[in-house]
């Protein structure tokens, strides 16, 4: 942690300031002078005990908001400050020492601006003694080359404890896996093209192919067992919709198998992170197991087009 004079125009203090009541009404008091805090990313490491995954694509993520919860000696309870969009510098009208600070990593659901959840899957941040004094920023993390800012870091929970692997591909010549169908051609030597690593999954979808369906393998069935918190991540680039569907049992007694949409991806040409809640969907089956999960293109336009996965996982709680 770092402080530093704070050199922010009067317009956005006040901005900061009806934030501040606006977020935290515990903090309307004599103070009228904020101190602030900031902070700029968060990345997601590897823990160095029972880490769930020895692949480096298994961290990749996309943490773009906080909610951060705060406790000062002498108070009857914690205080929630309230959920921020990264990078943020929050104004707090108390001075001295935060006896300690928690930040909820939290992930855009879906893809979607707006549906922030706190991941289920990422530990929180605990900070102890955070000193706070008037027009003075405290920096939270360390400072990165790279991008100009301040860093913080999580990691996963460890593995059996409170998080459990149902899948895993990253598409690396070292690691190869057959949990995909035939329709997916591993790329495995295309580091530029590549979300990380060495590889990456490809279908090409032909301009005469207007539903052109691909997943994980028929020997690929999910069992989450007694969990209701399942998830699935991963990188896409797209030239067409793209949408996730569920196979599983439609009733509470029976054998019949039916499909029911989760959601749709829509067409990027650049890489990016998906938090895809399977949990929801899964509801719709009772919780019946196994389940299966598969992609299908759609080409309406009746173009050919590419379809480039990465790091994808399949993960629920313990």
């Amino acid at each position: 942690m770092k402080l530093r004079k704070n050199s922010l125009r009067t317009g956005a203090v006040a901005v900061l300031m009806l934030l501040a009541f606006n977020s935290c009404k515990k903090f309307q008091g004599d103070v009228t002078v904020p101190a602030f805090i900031h902070i700029g990313s968060i990345d997601v490491v590897r823990q160095s005990v029972n880490a769930p995954s020895n692949e480096d694509g298994f961290y990749t993520s996309n943490i773009d908001v906080v909610e951060l919860v705060c406790f000062f000696e002498g108070d009857e309870s914690e205080t929630r400050l309230g959920a921020f969009e990264l990078p943020c510098t929050v104004p707090i009208l108390r001075h001295g020492k935060m006896k300690y600070l928690t930040i909820n990593p939290a992930v855009k659901l879906g893809g979607v601006s707006g549906a922030h959840i706190d991941y289920p899957f990422y530990q929180p941040i605990r900070l102890e003694d955070v000193p706070l004094s008037a027009e003075d920023t405290t920096y939270l993390g360390t400072f990165d080359e790279a991008s100009g800012d301040y860093k913080l870091y999580t990691s996963y929970y460890s593995k059996g404890s409170m998080l459990r692997v149902l899948a895993e591909c990253y598409f690396e010549p070292t690691s190869f896996s057959t949990c995909f169908d035939s329709n997916m051609t591993w790329v495995t030597n295309d580091p530029a093209g590549a979300c990380t690593g060495q590889g990456y999954g490809k279908v090409h979808v032909p301009d005469s192919m207007r539903l052109f369906s691909f997943g994980f393998t028929d020997s690929t069935e999910f069992d989450p067992g007694n969990s209701r918190v399942l998830y699935m991540e991963l990188e896409y680039k797209t030239d067409l919709p793209l949408y996730v569907h569920m196979l599983g049992y439609s009733t509470t007694e029976g054998s019949t198998i039916t499909s029911k949409s989760v959601m749709c991806i829509n067409p990027k040409n650049q890489w990016n992170k998906m938090y895809v809640n399977l949990g929801r969907t899964w509801s719709q089956f009772y919780y019946r197991t196994p389940i299966r999960v598969y992609f299908q293109a759609v080409n309406e336009e009746g173009v050919e087009g590419d379809i480039l996965i990465d790091n994808i996982k399949v993960i629920c709680t313990q």
